[in-house]
């Protein structure tokens, strides 16, 4: 499959592996689908590796669809080993207290799988968990649900039935059936939120762990530690405003002044970079629309107008002269000659 600005973000590949498995509890035989989502079953289970979050949460929208199951990510959790995702895994299971496992998940999740939003915030009454990720990645409500479902074993180890005292908060549309997120979750769940997020009561923070091994979460943290943030944008600017520009094309500030200030840049500077790089502001965002429009037309229900707002176009009518200019027909031919295929 052709790399596209999604596959910027990558997800530790060892959590692929019980995805597969899970399917394969049920009869699915995922090789080929994870084939078809531009994913390699053979790299699910090195160590370190590292594959695209885009690819990962498309390969279990796939599986959730032909199993007909709206609760696959959730049931897939049953496919995971312990400390299948390493170091991050083991910590987790070996955090001291319940404060220890929120702060260690506060600066290490992102390093499992990337996120664009990562807060943890202790208050008064409670401590929020927020966490969301790149508007790129369209496809996200069976990798959330499973990453929660994780997360939510962790938790139950240490807090046991007390769990249910936490609430949660998530993006995913509301499935038709919300026994399960009730049963392995919490009961106070709630759907079509902004952000993710766990709201957990003060008292419970002390709670420690019976089951800790404190030197192996010390050893574990200190390695998770010594990996470094990854940031796709570092040292190259010319990436660093494709990408800003692709999260951001209903934005009015996206203009190389803007770009240039945010990159802590000079206007004249961005532009040699971007002139040396064989590109231009305006051509960065038509590249970025034409992908994301593409995305939009055949992976989603959106309406052509919703479409054309996300992409940051005046007028249904301008985004119609783009689409012909970029596919040679109109959004509503390209979505209809396209859409069975993809």
């Amino acid at each position: 499959m052709k790399p596209t600005l999604a596959d910027q973000f990558e997800v530790a590949a060892g959590l692929a592996s019980g995805i597969s498995r899970y399917a394969a509890s049920i009869g699915l035989e995922s090789d080929p689908i994870a084939h078809a989502c531009g994913l390699d079953p053979a790299r699910f289970n090195l160590i370190g590796e590292r594959v695209s979050l885009d690819r990962v949460c498309r390969y279990m929208e796939a599986l959730a669809l032909i199993s007909g199951d709206d609760t696959f990510g959730l049931k897939s959790v049953a496919g995971f080993e312990r400390g299948a995702s390493g170091p991050f895994g083991y910590a987790m299971m070996n955090a001291p207290t319940l404060r220890d496992c929120l702060v260690f998940m506060g600066r290490n999740l992102s390093k499992i799988s990337e996120t664009s939003i990562c807060t943890l915030e202790f208050g008064p009454r409670a401590a929020h968990f927020e966490w969301t990720y790149s508007p790129l990645i369209l496809h996200r409500a069976q990798f959330v649900d499973l990453g929660t479902a994780q997360t939510f074993n962790h938790l139950r180890n240490i807090l046991g039935d007390d769990v249910r005292q936490i609430r949660i908060e998530l993006e995913r549309k509301k499935p038709i059936n919300t026994i399960l997120h009730k049963q392995l979750l919490t009961p106070n769940v709630s759907f079509g939120a902004p952000v993710n997020a766990l709201i957990l009561p003060t008292e419970l923070l002390g709670r420690t762990n019976a089951s800790a091994d404190v030197r192996l979460f010390a050893m574990m943290s200190q390695q998770m530690e010594a990996i470094a943030p990854r940031r796709i944008d570092a040292n190259d600017p010319v990436a660093a405003v494709r990408l800003h520009v692709a999260e951001n094309l209903a934005s009015e500030t996206l203009t190389l002044a803007h770009e240039a200030e945010r990159l802590g840049l000079s206007p004249r500077t961005l532009q040699r970079r971007l002139t040396e790089a064989g590109t231009s502001m305006q051509a960065i965002v038509d590249e970025c629309r034409k992908e994301m429009a593409g995305r939009l037309l055949l992976e989603t229900g959106l309406t052509l107008s919703s479409i054309g707002y996300k992409l940051g176009f005046s007028a249904p009518a301008a985004f119609t002269r783009s689409a012909i200019r970029w596919y040679g027909m109109t959004p509503s031919e390209f979505r209809q000659k396209h859409r069975k295929a993809a």
